[in-house]
C-alpha cells in the first residue's frame, strides 16, 4: 500500500544521505502520498459529515437521526466511504448496499479504513470486472432499486458516488437488456462519439441513471456525497449523474444515435423504446420540474482532484520547495502535454541562470493557456518563486487532470508513464541545444491517485534527461518503446525498474497528479 511503502522511504531518507537525484524523487512520493491521503475516501467523509446529538450536520445543513438512515454507493472509492459512514452514523443507519469494483475486498483485507465494522448493516457486491458493467452489477443496481423506492418521507438517503459508479449502476429501461446497452455503448464509441454523447445515451437507457435514483427514492431525504473524477466537477456526468437533474432533451439519444447513422444497427428494444417513450420522457420532465421534485436532493461534492492538488502543494512547501499550481483540470494528448512541460522546465532553469527574461516565461504560459486550463495566478507565482530561491531547495510545479494517449503500437503502458517518458524525451533533447541544463535536475513525477496505470501494476513513473543516457548505456532503445506504447517494460527494464511508481490500489481516484520538480545540483541560493 502507498503509505505503507512511503513511511519506510520517509525513515530511510531521514537515516543517510543520498545522491541528489534520488532524494528528489522520494521527496516527490511523499508529496504524492500526502495527497492520496487528502482524497482517501475516510478522510473526506469525515471533513463533510459529522453527527451532533440527534442531528447529521452536513455544511449549513442538519438531518433528523432517529434510526432512519440508509445508503447505497457505487463506485471505486465506495467501500472506504461507505465504511467510514457506517462508523460515523453508528446504529441510526438500517441497511446498506454498495456496488464496488471485482476483487477490492481482497485488494483493501490489510487496511483498517476499508472494513466493514463486525455485525456491519452493509452489504457489499462486487461486480464490473475491467471496468464493464456484468451481471453482478446488474443485480446490484437492481438491489439497490429495490431498497431506495421504498423508502417513506422520514427516511434519509445517503448516496455515495465516485468514479467508476457508472459501470456499477447498471439498470436497462425495460425491456433493454444489459447486452444490447453495452452492444449500443460499443458502437457510438467506435464510430467516434464523446463521452458527453455517450453519458447523455448511457442516462436515456438506464432507470437510476440521469437522477432516476433520485426520483425513485422521493419522498425520502436524499443526500448525494460525490467524489469526482472528471476534469470541472460535472455532477450530472459523474457515474452518469443517479442523483441529478437530467436536463438533457427528450430526444437526445435518438439524435447522437442518427448522428452516427446508427440507426439500422441499433438493437430493435432500443430503437422502440426510444421512439415511444420521448413524448412521455417529455410529459414526466415537466412534471418533475413543474413540482420541484428534485427539491428533496442535496448533491455536494466532498473531493477532487483540487483536493489532492492542493494538499500536494501543502507539502512541497513543508518539504522547503516554492511551490506553483498550474492547474486541476489539465487534459489533452501526451505527446503535447511532456512537451509542454519539457518548455517549462528549460525555461525555468533559463531564468534561474539568468539567461531568460519574464517576457519568455510569459510567453510560454501564454502559449499552455491556449491548450489547458491553467491558473489564472500561476505565472506571477511563478516568477515570485523564481525570485526567491534564497535558502530553498527548489522550484515544485503541480498540476492535476487527465491525460490521453493515441495508441499506435501493441505495447504494454499507461498515459502517466508515457508521459514521463515524453517529457524524459524532450528534456534530453532540449540539453543539447542548452547545455546549462546540466547544472539541474528537472524530474516529472506522473502517477494516477487511484494506483493503477493502464493495464499495468504501476501509478505512473518519474521522468528525467538523463534516463536517456542511462538507457544506452544498458542498450535499451526509448524511441522503440515510445512509439509502441511500450513505457512500462521500457521502466521495469530501465536502471531495474526504480522509476516505475508501484503502490497499488488506493481506494480512491480523482484523475492524475503531475509533480514537476526544478532543482540546482549545486544549490547556492
Amino acid at each position: 500500500m502507498v503509505f505503507q511503502e512511503v513511511a519506510r522511504l520517509n525513515s530511510v531518507v531521514h537515516g543517510r544521505r543520498f545522491p541528489l537525484i534520488q532524494r528528489i524523487k522520494i521527496d516527490m512520493r511523499l508529496i504524492f502520498d500526502k495527497s492520496v491521503r487528502a482524497v482517501q475516501p475516510d478522510n473526506l467523509l469525515r471533513n463533510a459529515i459529522h453527527v451532533k446529538g440527534n442531528k447529521l450536520v452536513v455544511s449549513d445543513t442538519q438531518y433528523q437521526l432517529n434510526k432512519n438512515v440508509y445508503l447505497v454507493g457505487f463506485g471505486k472509492a465506495a467501500l472506504g466511504m461507505a465504511c467510514e459512514a457506517e462508523r460515523i452514523l453508528g446504529n441510526h443507519l438500517c441497511s446498506g448496499i454498495i456496488s464496488v469494483p471485482e476483487g477490492i475486498q481482497e485488494t483493501m483485507k490489510k487496511n483498517p479504513n476499508m472494513q466493514p465494522k463486525s455485525a456491519s448493516t452493509l452489504e457489499v457486491i462486487e461486480g464490473a470486472k475491467n471496468n464493464l458493467p456484468d451481471q453482478n452489477a446488474e443485480e446490484a443496481a437492481r438491489r439497490i432499486k429495490q431498497l431506495v423506492q421504498n423508502l417513506g418521507s422520514n427516511a434519509l438517503l445517503i448516496a455515495l458516488i465516485s468514479g467508476g459508479g457508472s459501470s456499477l449502476l447498471p439498470l436497462p429501461v425495460p425491456p433493454i437488456t444489459l447486452e444490447e446497452k453495452c452492444q449500443m455503448v460499443k458502437l457510438l464509441t467506435a464510430a467516434g462519439a464523446n463521452i458527453i454523447e455517450l453519458n447523455s445515451v448511457r442516462k436515456k437507457l438506464s432507470l437510476l441513471k440521469g437522477g432516476g435514483l433520485a426520483q425513485l427514492a422521493y419522498p425520502a431525504q436524499v443526500l448525494a456525497l460525490i467524489i469526482s473524477d472528471i476534469v470541472g466537477d460535472p455532477l450530472d456526468l459523474i457515474a452518469s449523474g443517479p442523483t441529478v437533474v437530467n436536463n438533457d432533451a427528450p430526444d437526445v439519444a435518438l439524435n447522437i444515435i442518427r448522428k452516427y447513422s446508427l440507426l439500422d444497427k441499433a438493437p430493435a428494444s432500443i430503437h422502440t423504446c426510444l421512439s415511444t417513450m420521448s413524448s412521455n420522457i417529455t410529459s414526466q420532465h415537466e412534471e418533475l420540474e413543474n413540482s420541484k421534485i428534485f427539491s428533496h436532493v442535496h448533491n455536494l461534492l466532498i473531493g477532487s482532484n483540487l483536493t489532492a492538488v492542493t494538499a500536494a502543494a501543502e507539502a512541497a512547501t513543508s518539504n522547503n520547495y516554492n511551490s506553483v499550481i498550474l492547474s486541476s483540470g489539465i487534459e489533452g494528448l501526451v505527446a503535447d502535454m511532456g512537451r509542454m512541460y519539457a518548455t517549462l522546465a528549460t525555461t525555468i532553469c533559463k531564468m534561474l541562470c539568468n539567461k531568460s527574461t519574464p517576457n519568455e516565461i510569459h510567453e510560454v504560459f501564454c502559449y499552455m493557456k491556449q491548450l489547458y486550463s491553467i491558473c489564472d495566478n500561476s505565472e506571477r507565482e511563478l516568477l515570485c518563486a523564481v525570485k526567491s530561491m534564497k535558502n530553498k531547495r527548489g522550484i515544485c510545479l503541480i498540476a492535476g487532470g487527465e491525460s490521453t494517449v493515441i495508441v499506435k503500437g501493441g505495447g504494454l503502458g499507461g498515459r502517466n508513464q508515457e508521459l514521463a517518458m515524453i517529457f524524459a524525451r524532450h528534456m534530453n533533447e532540449n540539453s543539447k541545444s542548452f547545455p546549462f541544463l546540466e547544472q539541474f535536475h528537472a524530474v516529472l513525477l506522473s502517477a494516477g491517485t487511484d494506483g493503477i496505470d493502464g493495464p499495468t501494476n504501476a501509478a505512473g513513473a518519474f521522468g528525467y534527461r538523463e534516463q536517456l543516457n542511462a538507457a544506452t548505456e544498458q542498450n535499451l532503445k526509448p524511441d522503440e518503446y515510445e512509439s509502441n506504447n511500450d513505457s512500462y517494460n521500457f521502466y521495469l527494464k530501465l536502471n531495474g525498474g526504480e522509476d516505475l511508481i508501484v503502490i497499488g490500489h488506493t481506494g480512491t481516484n480523482v484523475m492524475d497528479l503531475h509533480v514537476l520538480i526544478i532543482e540546482p545540483i549545486e544549490n547556492n541560493w
